[in-house]
């Protein structure tokens, strides 16, 4: 059994982590990839999935407290455990190689100017993994705290992207056909009529009900609203903000190409498609023979 750390996943290459969600996405296309909602208990929350030759879990805990440390368990179809990840950067870079799959769906292929609204972890993570895949011409960056907004702009540049922080999710938007929001927030951070004909809009943050970063109005707008996983959007505790909208799947529009035009909106809510993180860490395991 190995056990890999934040350093193995850092080693990892993030165009193949887009390539092992692309695998991923279409087993779910073919109904193999077991991926229910995730659980929720004393402050933990699990979530499991698999394919016929991989299953697993992923665990987190809920508490406010100066560590998120998560943890992803791989048994192979042995029954033998293959190994475990322990540490914080599988989960976003899950969660951005999920995203930059559905950029490389949904957007249009001569999109490449990228705005980020937020400019955590989150943020940093989709913009250099769009960049393993998809050359981007610009990044703009605006979050509420300058020093933060500079300073993720300072690490793209290092990394090699043309990356500047602005002064308003406003101009943001004006300059962008590949919108991330990235946020906590629980108030729209953008509103709908600032978002340009033919931007992809990615939303890593918060789609509740009551509590959501983005505004509705947005979805109506969008020629396509779709979900890596409807059974996660479902499950959001007291409901999700686009209940009784069309909200597509991922793997419903993966093996066909969308046909959209060149003024079409298109909106992906990420969500978290259970699984994934399994097949990823198992790919980093196989790598790390």
């Amino acid at each position: 059994m190995k056990l890999l750390t934040d350093a193995d996943v850092q080693r990892f290459p993030r165009a193949e982590a887009v390539e092992v969600m692309h695998r991923a996405v279409l087993a779910a296309a073919r109904g193999e990839l077991t991926s229910p909602a995730r659980l929720h208990a004393a402050d933990v929350t699990f979530t499991v999935g698999g394919t016929p030759d991989v299953f697993g879990f992923r665990a987190y805990h809920t508490r406010d407290t100066p560590f998120h440390d998560q943890v992803v368990v791989v048994w192979d179809n042995s029954g033998r455990v293959a190994g475990v990840v322990v540490g914080t950067e599988l989960g976003p870079l899950r969660t951005s190689a999920l995203g930059v799959l559905a950029t490389g769906t949904l957007a249009r292929s001569d999109a490449s100017r990228l705005g980020l609204i937020g400019s955590g972890v989150q943020a940093r993570h989709h913009a250099l993994t769009l960049a393993s895949v998809r050359e981007l011409s610009q990044v703009l960056i605006y979050s509420r705290q300058e020093a933060s907004r500079e300073r993720l702009a300072a690490e793209l540049r290092a990394a090699g992207l043309p990356a500047q922080a602005t002064n308003s999710a406003a101009e943001v938007c004006a300059a962008s056909d590949l919108l991330t929001l990235a946020t906590n927030s629980s108030t729209p951070v953008i509103q709908s009529e600032w978002v340009r004909p033919g931007t992809h809009v990615c939303t890593l943050g918060p789609k509740e009900e009551h509590r959501h970063e983005f505004p509705p109005e947005l979805a109506r707008r969008a020629a396509i609203v779709v979900t890596d996983s409807l059974p996660q959007l479902r499950g959001y505790p007291g409901g999700h903000m686009l209940a009784g909208e069309d909200v597509r799947s991922l793997d419903a529009c993966l093996p066909d190409d969308v046909k959209r035009q060149p003024d079409d909106i298109t909106l992906f809510l990420s969500v978290g498609l259970a699984g994934t993180e399994v097949l990823l860490a198992q790919a980093m395991l196989h790598r790390c023979k």
